[in-house]
């Protein structure tokens, strides 16, 4: 299989309230439960999954000639699994196209979250949601 792009992303034990992407960057990093500053991986998944579904959402869009705008919205919660003693992430997507009558976004929303790599990586997770709202 061919690769079209690779990055890779490090957080290390010396670096702890840091996380970079080798040769390029660094960001800031912290528990979303601490009062430190700095990103978290709630935050970055959010981020990840709402441009890469909203990317996908245009994708779709101009495959059909259309140039509505689009926005998607990405909540991230972290529950505790008290069976497990851990924890876990729920997700849920908020897809909005302009101009698009309801059911027509819901079934635009339904074929990114089928193509969306991102959502590849998440879709059989049962906390995984992807609605609708108006734009």
């Amino acid at each position: 299989m061919s690769e079209l792009y690779k990055t890779l992303a490090v957080n290390d034990s010396k670096m702890e309230d840091e996380t970079r992407i080798e040769g390029e960057w660094k960001i800031k990093v912290a528990s979303p439960t601490s009062n430190q500053e700095g990103a978290n991986p709630e935050q970055f998944m959010g981020m990840a999954w709402a441009t890469c579904l909203n990317k996908t959402v245009q994708a779709l869009m101009k495959a059909r000639s259309r140039d509505n705008e689009s926005r998607v919205r990405v909540e991230v919660t972290l529950h505790p699994q008290p069976e497990t003693k851990g924890l876990y992430f729920a997700m849920r997507a908020f897809v909005a196209v302009e101009g698009l009558e309801m059911d027509k976004v819901e079934q635009l929303a339904e074929q990114a979250h089928r193509r969306c790599p991102v959502s590849k990586l998440i879709q059989a997770n049962e906390h995984v949601f992807v609605e609708v709202e108006a734009y």
